[in-house]
């Protein structure tokens, strides 16, 4: 279970500090600032159940909405296409690189165009919704390996969306939507249906 999921309880203007993360219930997530313990020591943000990796042949994104749904193991995601960025990781606070698939790619691919509102949701169904042009504009990656290898469950993976630094949606921290599972379009008519 994500900290941010354990902030919906808080009422008002109450930051819940857990574990030592800090989370305000406005976002739901950790602020990249309290990535540290009081020890000093790095904070997991990601920390949720534990949880199987998928199997090859298990679906890890569904893309419903678009005129093609999609239901993509990891190779078939990985074969839509290919980017690789190095960022400024804003929950641990490092330098990490991030390989997977441009996000139009896949959003191209189920049919859904710019001007579609899309719902993003993970494994503890936290949902960030936004129309799609500003995260394609962002060069959001819909990214399966950090560092060169498979991201784990409790690290965020094993897909999620990551922001190259400096585009617009780098510093909106409620985007940066980690161990993904499905895209929904919010609202059918936005999709031109």
């Amino acid at each position: 279970m994500r900290y941010r999921l354990l902030a919906a309880v808080a009422a008002g203007t109450v930051i819940l500090t857990i574990g030592g993360c800090t989370t305000s219930p406005d976002s739901g997530r950790p602020s990249a600032a309290s990535a540290s313990s009081k020890s000093g020591q790095p904070v997991n943000p990601y920390v949720q159940a534990s949880v199987d990796p998928p199997a090859p042949h298990e679906p890890v994104l569904t893309v419903v909405g678009g005129t093609t749904p999609l239901s993509l193991t990891l190779d078939e995601l990985n074969s839509l296409g290919s980017a690789t960025i190095s960022i400024d990781e804003p929950f641990v606070n490092r330098r990490e690189t991030y390989s997977g698939v441009p996000l139009a790619i896949v959003l191209a691919k189920a049919g859904i165009p710019d001007t579609a509102t899309i719902d993003t949701d993970a494994i503890d169904h936290y949902h960030y919704v936004s129309v799609v042009k500003p995260m394609v504009d962002s060069k959001a990656l819909v990214a399966t390996l950090r560092d060169g290898a498979p991201i784990p469950y409790d690290q965020g993976g094993p897909i999620r969306i990551v922001f190259p630094d400096g585009t617009p949606l780098s510093s909106v921290l409620d985007a940066w939507n980690w161990s993904l599972t499905s895209i929904t379009v919010k609202n059918p008519s936005d999709a031109g249906r």
